[in-house]
């Protein structure tokens, strides 16, 4: 996914884990997605599913992060089967915490399901 955004025109894309933070530096996470995210002209959250919590973030983004909110783009996969879909996002806080950050980005979120729609996705960002 992120070398789809870097390829972009004039798009630099990295993954905090980039940077070298670990398990042991989750103190600094906040404090440095926040000082990179201000110098960011977008910000793009891509969820695929819950697996490993995304609680945290997702409640992070919509409480702490008004403007981050501002610059936010969510590219999020859905599952063509429903059983599936249920079994991804299956965790309630989650699920309402996305479901909050969805309403505050609007027309920002981007909907994809294969690999071909996420080319298209990815398009449709700026």
């Amino acid at each position: 996914m992120c070398t789809r955004l870097n390829d972009r025109r004039d798009a630099v894309a990295f993954r905090l884990e980039e940077f070298g933070f670990d398990a042991d530096d989750l103190d600094l996470w906040a404090p440095a997605f926040e000082a990179l995210s201000v110098q960011a002209t977008w910000v793009i959250g891509v969820i695929e599913d819950f697996d490993g919590g995304h609680v945290w973030e997702l409640g992070y983004l919509y409480r702490q992060q008004t403007s981050v909110r501002d610059v936010l783009w969510l590219l999020k996969r859905v599952y063509d089967d429903p059983e599936i879909q249920r079994a991804q996002y299956e965790n309630g806080i989650a699920a309402s915490h996305l479901a909050a950050l969805e309403t505050a980005v609007g027309e920002r979120v981007v909907e994809w399901s294969t690999l071909d729609e996420l080319d298209s996705a990815v398009e449709r960002i700026p």
